[in-house]
């Protein structure tokens, strides 16, 4: 029927809804509006590690340049708790969709050994994206001991059992069971002192309150240099960059001991795969940066890129480990 046709308060109603159905056909008609592709706003990354930490700071440093790798702005925030479960939780907490990320460590793998129930399983609960860095821990002297080598060391060690001490970071920390899982390795008995933080310990062995001492490299750069201190050997499989006439555990004689701090990228684990794909694209063409590489190197860290599947094969692999020498050395788990 024509719409003149119609009486007066019939065409009245038909030009009133008019504009409404043409919108509801024009809305039929036109294709759906596409979403913006990954990543189209802010990133954050969550860190158990306090603000000014080394971790901390190559963090942030990654975070800048994987953040202009893809386009966007990387914050990172810190969280710092017993056994990074804040920054645990908050991630899981946050949509599954790649803007909050977190960074676990070989912390997180002591952390699963010696806390009796975890409030998260970073086997299950998360998504690998993308290692970091990765750095060895050393064996440490005063200047003038009179341990010149590891071998030194382990002879002082045989001779009089129990005797030596060994200053360590915290007990329950990567150091602390570093020594415990060397004193299995070497078949040698030494007390192990553990100190609140590095400049305790570092203090201790200026001291001379301990004999050898565990820890990052970063913190005695200044000290090895000025020959205050000496480095008897590094805990990883090949010698470190920053220290090449300092020799392996394994090259001193120590079979089957190999010990890094290491760091990784992660995201909740029902992040799509493009998504992960995406973000480990950017990490890995950061940690290649020339520029990356040398401030990772002024901290006394390397960048370690590697894949996902690596990084959680590692993290097992860590679990497993430390979860050993807990049961081996009768620790109470937390």
């Amino acid at each position: 029927m024509a719409l003149a046709a119609l009486p007066l308060s019939r065409r009245k109603l038909v030009l009133a809804l008019l504009p409404t159905a043409m919108a509801a056909l024009g809305c039929i008609g036109a294709p759906a509006q596409a979403e913006s592709p990954f990543p189209n706003r802010t990133i954050r990354i969550l860190t158990q590690f306090p603000p000014g930490a080394v971790s901390d700071i190559s963090l942030r440093i990654l975070a800048d340049r994987a953040g202009a790798q893809l386009g966007t702005q990387i914050i990172v925030q810190n969280q710092p708790s017993a056994a990074g479960v804040t920054a645990a939780r908050e991630t899981l907490a946050a949509p599954a969709d790649g803007y909050t990320l977190v960074m676990l460590s070989n912390a997180t793998a002591v952390s699963a050994a010696t806390y009796k129930h975890m409030p998260f399983d970073p086997l299950t609960d998360f998504a690998a994206i993308s290692g970091m860095s990765d750095f060895a821990y050393l064996f440490l002297t005063n200047g003038a001991s009179p341990l010149h080598t590891m071998r030194d060391f382990v002879a002082a060690a045989k001779k009089k059992p129990g005797q030596l001490n060994v200053g360590t970071s915290a007990a329950g920390t990567t150091p602390y069971l570093t020594a415990l899982l060397f004193k299995k390795a070497a078949n040698i008995d030494f007390a192990v002192v553990p100190y609140k933080g590095a400049p305790d310990l570092t203090v201790a062995l200026l001291r001379n309150d301990i004999d050898v001492a565990i820890n990052a490299y970063g913190g005695y750069r200044d000290a090895l240099a000025e020959k205050k201190l000496r480095a008897l050997a590094t805990t990883t499989a090949k010698r470190s960059a920053f220290l090449p006439d300092v020799p392996t555990t394994a090259e001193a004689g120590i079979a089957d001991f190999e010990v890094s701090s290491w760091n990784g990228i992660y995201a909740p684990a029902q992040t799509p795969a493009p998504v992960i794909d995406r973000l480990a694209q950017a990490f890995h063409a950061a940690l290649g940066e020339p520029d990356l590489k040398q401030k990772f190197s002024d901290l006394g860290i390397e960048p370690w890129p590697g894949t996902a599947a690596e990084l959680s094969a590692h993290m097992k692999a860590e679990i497993v480990r430390w979860n050993k020498v807990v049961d081996d050395n009768g620790i109470e788990r937390q």
